[in-house]
C-alpha cells in the first residue's frame, strides 16, 4: 500500500495530459518503457533493502558504501527531488481545485480568475495548501496505516471506474480508438523520450518502501516482494489510464484527440472523463485528483523533511535540522526549510519544468543506487540465502545505470530550466559539503563505523590494516594487544613487521641468518594476535633504514594505521625511527609510551582535548576500540587558564559535552580544570586513569617531537601508559588562544 499509494498519486492525474501532448498516442509506449526502466532500479532497491534492512532508502544505501561526499550529493539531490515533487503536487492541487470550483461554484471561480488571473489563482491555492500541510506536519498529525490504506484503495476505485467507462466507450466505438492512434508517432521518437523524462516522477514511490525496512516483519522477504508487486500494479493501472484517455475520446474541432488532451495539460484526464463519463463520474475524477494530490503532497513533505532530518543527524547538514520539537516530536526546522523551498519553486517555475526537474533529480539518485549495488556486491562477503538476489547480475544494475543516466542526460540537454536548476543545486551542495561539513562527517562517522564494523568493508576497497613494527620482545604484548583491539573493532587485520637493518658495508645476503630469529619473534606475535580472533599477516624485510622500510611497507600494503612504541628511558629527540615515520607518514600514526608497564585492559581512558583535537578521528577510533574491549569509561578533559573566569569554564564544558556526543560515546565524563599549567593539570588527572591519549601537532621543530611541546611533556610526566596520535594529512581547526577546545560552534 505504501508503494502503490505513493506512485498512483498526483503523477498520473497531473502528468498524463502533458505526456500525451509531448508524445501523442505514443505516450502509451513512454509509460511502458518507463516501467521497464524503473524495473531495473526497483530490483536494485529490492536487493539493497533485503541486504541492508535499515531506514533511509537511497541516501542510506549510498552513505554505507560510497565516500561521504558522494553520499552527501545523493542526499542533497534526494531532498531537493522530494521538495520539487511537493511543488508539483501542490500545483496539481491548485489546478484541480480551480477546475472543481468551476463546476460547483462558478461564481467564486470567475471572481478569483478576474481578480488575480488563472495563474495567480493556481499559485495562491498552491501556497495555501502547502502552508496547511506544513502546519499539519509540524503539529504532528499524520494518517494512520488504516487511513492510508483507505485513501489508496479509494484512488484505485476511482481510477477503476474511469478505466471501466473508457473501455466501454472503446468497445462501443472501436473506430475512434483506431483513428486516434494515427499517426502513432506524430512528434517522432524524440517526443517519446521527452515524455519519458517528464513522467518518470510518476514511477517514483516504490523507493519509499525501503525507508520503512526497519518497521516490517521479515524485511528480507517482505520488502523485495512489496517493491516488485507495487510496481507491477502501478504499471498496469497507468497503461490502462493512458490507453482509455487516448482511445475513448472522439476528436472535436478538427484537431486530433492527442493534441486536444495535450492542450488541457494537467487537467487532461478531466477532459477525457467529460467525453465518455456522466457528470457524476467527472465529479468523481475531480475528487480523486484532489485527494491524490493531497495525499501525495503530505507524504512527500514528510519524506523531504525526513531526508533533511537524517542528513542533519549524520552531520551532513546543520545538526539543528535533527532537533525535534519538545512536545510535538517533529523536526520543525527541517519541515520549515522544506516548506520555504516548496513554495518558492511552485510559485516561480512552470509545471512542466517542476516535473522535469523532479524527474531529473530522482533519475540521478537512482543511477547512483544501481552503482551502489554493484559496489556492495563486490565488497560484501555475506552469503545469507534469505537475501533477495537480483537476476542477471551485474547486467541488470548496469542497465539500470545506463537507462536512468540516459534519461537524465536527455533532460539535461532538452530542458534548460531543469538543467540549470539541477546544476546550481548540485554545485551549491558540493561547495557546502567541502566548506562546512566534511570534517564533521568524518568524525561523526567513526562511532557508527565502530558500532557496525561491517560498514568499514563497504566503505573501503581494502580492510583496515594496522602495521606494528616489532623489535624488542618485551614490547610485543602491549603493542599487539592494542593493535588487536583496533583491528577487531574495525573488522581489520594486523600486519607485524620485522625489519632487519644491515650496515651499508654489509651484503644483503649476510642478513639471511637473522631471518630465523625474526621468524621466531613473529611466531610469538602471531600466536597472541590469532588467539584474539584477529587476522594476522607477518612480513620480514631486510634494509638499510628501518624508518624507510616501515613507511614503504605501510604504503605497499595499504595500511590505515602504523602503531609504534618505545619506553620512557629512551630520548624521543634521538629516536630517529619514530622521527622518520612521523615526518613521512603515509597513513595515521600512533606511538605507545608504556614505560615497561602492563598495557591493558584500559578501564579508564583520559582524552585531553585542545582546539585541534576536537575532530581527531584517530583518537576517537582508538578510544572506542580500547574502551569497548574493556567495558571501560572515557573522560574528556579541557584546561582553561585562571584568567578565563567562569564563562571560559562553562564554554569549555559545553565544548567537551558536544565533543563527546560527536565522537559517538553513549556515556562519558567531562572534566574542566582551571590552571595555568596545562601539562600539570593533565598529569594530576591522569593518576585516576589507566591510559592517556594525546594528539600530535604538525610542528616543524624537532624539539617538539612533532607532537607538540605540551603533549610531549604530558607523555613524559604521566605515570600510566600514553598514546600519542597523529592523523595523516588534512588541516585541523585552529587552536583557541586560551588552549581550550575552541571558541567556535563548529569546533565541536
Amino acid at each position: 500500500m505504501i508503494g502503490v499509494g505513493a506512485m498512483i498519486g498526483a503523477g498520473i492525474f497531473v502528468l498524463t495530459g502533458i505526456a500525451i501532448g509531448r508524445a501523442g498516442p505514443a505516450a502509451f509506449v513512454a509509460f511502458g518503457l518507463n516501467g521497464i526502466v524503473t524495473l531495473f532500479t526497483a530490483l536494485s532497491y529490492a536487493e539493497l533493502s533485503s541486504s541492508i534492512p535499515e531506514a533511509g532508502g537511497g541516501y542510506a544505501f549510498v552513505k554505507k558504501v560510497l565516500p561521504n561526499w558522494v553520499a552527501f550529493v545523493a542526499g542533497w539531490m534526494l531532498w531537493f527531488a522530494y521538495v520539487v515533487a511537493c511543488s508539483l503536487y501542490a500545483r496539481g492541487f491548485g489546478s484541480y481545485l480551480l477546475e472543481f470550483l468551476a463546476d460547483v461554484a462558478p461564481g467564486l471561480e470567475n471572481a478569483l480568475v478576474e481578480t488575480i488571473g488563472t495563474t495567480g489563482t493556481v499559485v495562491t491555492l498552491t501556497t495555501l495548501i502547502a502552508l496547511v500541510f506544513l502546519a499539519l506536519n509540524i503539529i504532528g498529525t499524520h494518517a494512520t496505516g488504516k487511513a492510508e490504506n483507505i485513501v489508496t484503495v479509494g484512488k484505485l476505485v476511482i481510477l477503476s471506474v474511469f478505466i471501466a467507462f473508457g473501455l466501454l466507450a472503446v468497445v462501443q466505438h472501436p473506430e475512434v480508438a483506431i483513428d486516434n492512434a494515427r499517426p502513432f508517432l506524430p512528434l517522432g521518437t524524440t517526443g517519446v523520450v521527452a515524455a519519458m523524462g517528464l513522467i518518470f516522477i510518476a514511477f517514483e514511490g516504490y523507493d519509499l518502501i525501503a525507508t520503512v525496512s526497519e518497521e516490517v516483519k521479515d524485511p528480507k522477504r517482505t520488502i523485495p516482494r512489496a517493491i516488485l508487486a507495487s510496481l507491477g500494479i502501478t504499471l498496469v493501472v497507468y497503461l490502462l489510464v493512458v490507453f482509455v484517455t487516448l482511445a475513448a475520446v472522439p476528436p472535436e474541432g478538427g484537431i486530433p484527440t492527442w493534441q486536444a488532451i495535450g492542450q488541457l495539460g494537467e487537467t487532461g484526464i478531466i477532459g477525457a472523463a467529460k467525453a465518455f463519463m456522466p457528470s457524476a463520474g467527472v465529479f468523481l475524477v475531480l475528487v480523486g485528483g484532489i485527494f491524490a494530490t493531497l495525499s501525495a503532497l503530505n507524504a512527500t513533505i514528510m519524506a523531504a523533511s525526513r531526508v533533511a532530518f537524517a542528513m542533519g543527524r549524520d552531520w551532513m547538514l546543520p545538526h539543528e535540522l535533527s532537533r525535534l520539537h519538545a512536545v510535538r516530536r517533529t523536526p520543525v526546522l527541517a519541515i520549515t526549510i522544506t516548506g520555504i523551498l516548496l513554495i518558492v519553486i511552485a510559485a516561480a517555475l512552470p509545471l512542466e519544468t517542476i516535473g522535469a526537474a523532479s524527474s531529473l533529480f530522482f533519475l540521478l539518485t537512482f543511477c547512483l543506487v544501481n552503482l551502489v549495488l554493484i559496489v556492495y556486491r563486490r565488497r560484501s562477503n555475506t552469503d545469507d540465502e534469505h537475501v533477495f538476489r537480483i537476476p542477471l547480475f551485474p547486467l541488470t544494475p548496469i542497465l539500470g545505470m545506463v537507462t536512468t543516466g540516459a534519461l537524465a542526460g536527455f533532460l539535461l540537454l532538452n530542458d534548460r530550466r531543469a538543467a540549470a536548476l539541477a546544476g546550481i543545486w548540485i554545485a551549491a551542495g558540493i561547495v557546502v559539503f567541502f566548506v562546512f561539513f566534511r570534517r564533521r562527517v568524518a568524525v561523526a562517522d567513526v562511532g557508527k563505523a565502530i558500532e557496525t564494523p561491517s560498514l568499514l568493508d563497504l566503505k573501503r576497497t581494502a580492510r583496515f590494516r594496522t602495521v606494528v613494527p616489532i623489535a624488542n620482545p618485551e614490547r610485543i604484548g602491549p603493542l599487539l594487544s592494542i593493535a588487536a583491539d583496533v583491528a577487531k573493532a574495525s573488522q581489520g587485520d594486523v600486519l607485524a613487521l620485522r625489519v632487519l637493518q644491515l650496515p651499508d658495508i654489509t651484503s644483503y645476503a649476510d642478513g639471511a641468518p637473522l631471518v630465523d630469529e625474526a621468524e621466531t619473534l613473529l611466531s610469538a606475535a602471531q600466536r597472541q594476535t590469532v588467539s584474539r580472533g584477529v587476522p594476522f599477516v607477518s612480513v620480514v624485510k631486510v634494509g638499510r633504514s628501518i624508518g624507510d622500510e616501515i613507511v614503504s611497507t605501510a604504503s605497499e600494503y595499504g595500511a590505515s594505521l602504523i602503531l609504534l612504541g618505545y619506553k620512557g628511558d629512551e630520548d624521543a629527540l634521538e629516536n630517529s625511527i619514530i622521527h622518520h615515520v612521523v615526518t613521512r607518514q603515509p597513513c595515521d600514526v600512533a606511538v605507545l609510551k608504556s614505560y615497561g608497564l602492563n598495557s591493558g585492559p584500559f578501564r579508564r581512558v583520559l582524552l585531553p582535548l585542545g582546539g585541534r583535537e576536537v575532530h581527531d578521528r584517530l583518537k576517537s577510533r582508538l578510544a572506542h576500540s580500547l574502551v569497548d574491549h574493556a567495558n571501560g569509561a572515557i573522560t574528556f578533559m579541557s584546561v582553561v587558564s585562571r584568567g578565563d573566569g567562569a564563562s571560559g569554564e562553562r564554554h569549555a564544558r559545553a565544548v567537551l559535552d558536544r565533543a563527546g556526543q560527536l565522537y559517538g560515546f553513549p556515556a562519558f565524563e567531562s572534566v574542566v580544570s582551571v590552571s595555568d599549567d596545562v601539562a600539570g593539570a593533565v598529569v594530576d588527572e591522569s593518576r585516576n586513569h589507566d591510559l592517556v591519549i594525546l594528539g600530535m601537532r604538525g610542528e616543524p621543530f624537532l624539539r617538539t617531537f612533532f607532537f607538540g611541546a605540551v603533549a610531549h611533556e604530558i607523555a613524559t610526566r604521566v605515570e600510566c601508559p600514553s598514546i600519542l596520535t597523529k592523523t595523516a594529512g588534512g588541516k585541523r581547526p585552529r587552536i583557541d588562544r586560551r588552549g581550550t577546545a575552541g571558541t567556535r560552534e563548529e569546533d565541536a
